[in-house]
C-alpha cells in the first residue's frame, strides 16, 4: 500500500490521531485481565460474575490419588 493511502498519513496533524486526547490510547488502563475485581470492576463482578470470588466444598489436606485407584474388573473376561 502506498503512503498516501495509510491512515496514518491522513491523520498527520491532527493531534490525538483518532484515540481522543482525554481517555487516551493506552495500553492497559484498568489492569491486565482480572484485575479490580473487588475494586474498580466489581460491577462487572458482581453482575455477570457473581460467584467467581469465595470459598467452596472441603478441603482435602495431603490428599494422596493413589488412595483412591480402583479400577473396575470385569469378571466375565477372567
Amino acid at each position: 500500500m502506498m503512503t498516501r493511502f495509510k491512515k496514518s498519513q491522513k491523520k498527520r496533524g491532527h493531534i490525538s490521531d483518532g484515540h481522543d486526547c482525554i481517555g487516551k490510547h493506552k495500553k492497559h488502563l484498568g489492569g491486565r485481565g482480572n484485575a479490580g475485581g473487588m475494586h474498580h470492576h466489581c460491577i462487572l463482578f458482581d453482575k455477570y460474575h457473581s460467584r467467581y470470588f469465595g470459598k467452596v466444598g472441603m478441603r482435602y489436606f495431603h490428599k494422596l490419588r493413589n488412595k483412591f485407584y480402583c479400577p473396575i474388573v470385569n469378571i466375565g473376561k477372567l
